[in-house]
């Protein structure tokens, strides 16, 4: 994970930890950082993904 993270941050995006894969319906449609995927911070995602709700 921490390779991956590295390069990515090479490239120029922003990485945020979404584990485990059983917590990916975070990030699905309908979720806040679904829907604000476009304009928001890693610090919004972050925040998004903590305000998801099933």
């Amino acid at each position: 994970m921490e390779l991956v993270t590295r390069l990515y941050d090479q490239f120029g995006f922003d990485t945020v930890d979404n584990s485990p894969l059983s917590e990916s319906w975070r990030s699905g449609p309908g979720q806040p950082a679904w829907t604000a995927h476009e304009h928001q911070t890693r610090a919004e995602l972050i925040a998004n993904l903590a305000a998801a709700r099933r």
